[in-house]
């Protein structure tokens, strides 16, 4: 959370609400279907003490307390939460708030609509032991056959029917006899349409869909191209020397730099998540995919089993998720100068996120045979992209 806070920081206009008491609302990030992260900061130009700091939301605009909120009483540091509970597919309004003795302070009035669910898997049906209504109408009886029939959307193919976890057919039709209490459900795998680049729905809280292979491969097991952090291209060299936003050396960057230290003649902008334009994902296959927040690699390894493995002779990270959909990162190592190392050891994949206490770092999902997780390294060496998108495509 503290990162979000760091996060958040930048950038915020407050509503000018008062002579003693200015706050101001975060715009809302790592939005899901159900969830957002949302927060506000306040200034005290009088000296004023405070009771708490908060946030308010609603479907309405210019919420207010009475409708919901949530709150800290320590108003000294910036406020960030996350907002639970919400309705899919839904438009909310959110205020930071301040309250002074029984006044309550609002800051600026934001907006963010929360996803729909993106993958589309019939309901888990439960048939009683003495026979009951099955999922699509229908009532049937010990002994008596069943046939259900599964209906993807557009954008999706078939998987399977699973029965406790286990495949029972890959038919979209499967027919039956009600035998005592069980429960089917069918799944469908989502690709990508018009753009030519390949997806899976691994049934995520957040409905984040993972790109099938590396920008700049055609396989799952393909390393695919390597990128500086900030750029759009593969090079032969990588060095502060031929970095994009710098002048030769660490503490002289030029873009993304949150402490002048590090920046060039003191440079800071106080940037931390990359621009589309500087979003390799984005810049090769189109404004539908990005490079993943450190929340979403996040999302991945805790939602799945992950093995390590090979694939068509590729080694690897294997994540498995609970609706039978797979996901392959090969260790595709990384590049420093003009060297390949680590390949078949080490998986680098950038995420979109600035290691905020040292700015010459970016976070990246690590791949190894023994461990997975999030580290930050130097943003100049060339490591693996793999993109993700948002929204289904139709």
């Amino acid at each position: 959370m503290l990162i979000m806070a760091l996060f958040f920081a930048a950038g915020c206009t407050p509503e000018n609400n008062d002579a003693d008491v200015k706050v101001t609302t975060y715009t809302p990030q790592d939005i899901t279907q159900t969830t957002a992260v949302c927060g506000g900061d306040v200034i005290v130009t009088q000296g004023l003490t405070l009771n708490e700091l908060g946030v308010c939301w609603g479907t309405s605009r210019n919420p207010i307390v009475e409708d919901s909120h949530l709150s800290t009483s320590n108003w000294s540091e910036p406020y960030v939460c996350t907002i639970t509970g919400l309705e899919p597919g839904t438009k909310y309004h959110v205020r930071a708030y301040a309250l002074h003795g029984l006044e309550y302070y609002y800051g600026e009035d934001k907006s963010f609509t929360t996803t729909i669910p993106s993958s589309h898997i019939i309901a888990a049906t439960a048939i009683p032991a003495d026979g009951g209504t099955i999922a699509g109408g229908g009532t049937y009886e010990q002994g008596q056959t069943c046939t259900l029939t599964a209906a993807a959307n557009s954008g999706y193919t078939f998987a399977n029917w699973k029965e406790n976890g286990t495949i029972v057919s890959t038919n979209a039709t499967y027919t039956f006899t009600v035998t005592g209490d069980r429960t089917l459900v069918a799944s469908f795998t989502a690709y990508g349409g018009g753009d030519g680049h390949a997806y899976v729905d691994l049934g995520l809280p957040s409905g984040t869909l993972w790109a099938t292979c590396n920008v700049g491969a055609t396989t799952p097991e393909g390393y695919g191209d390597y990128f500086a952090w900030g750029e759009t291209q593969p090079k032969d060299y990588y060095d502060w020397s031929t970095y994009k936003y710098c002048n030769g050396d660490p503490v002289q960057l030029t873009k993304y730099c949150s402490f002048s230290f590090y920046g060039y003649n003191g440079f800071t902008d106080d940037l931390t998540v990359l621009q589309p334009s500087d979003d390799a994902a984005t810049a090769n296959w189109g404004s539908d995919w990005r490079m993943p927040t450190v929340a979403e690699w996040e999302e991945l390894y805790h939602n799945t089993d992950v093995t390590w493995t090979t694939q068509n002779g590729v080694y690897g990270g294997l994540f498995l998720a609970s609706n039978g959909q797979s996901l392959f990162l090969p260790a595709a190592g990384y590049r420093w100068r003009d060297e390949l190392y680590d390949v078949g050891k080490y998986g680098d994949y950038r995420s979109s996120l600035l290691y905020l206490d040292i700015p010459y770092y970016a976070w990246y999902f690590g791949v190894r045979s023994d461990r997975y997780g999030m580290y930050y390294y130097y943003r100049h060496v060339g490591q693996s992209v793999r993109a993700v998108r948002s929204v289904r495509q139709n």
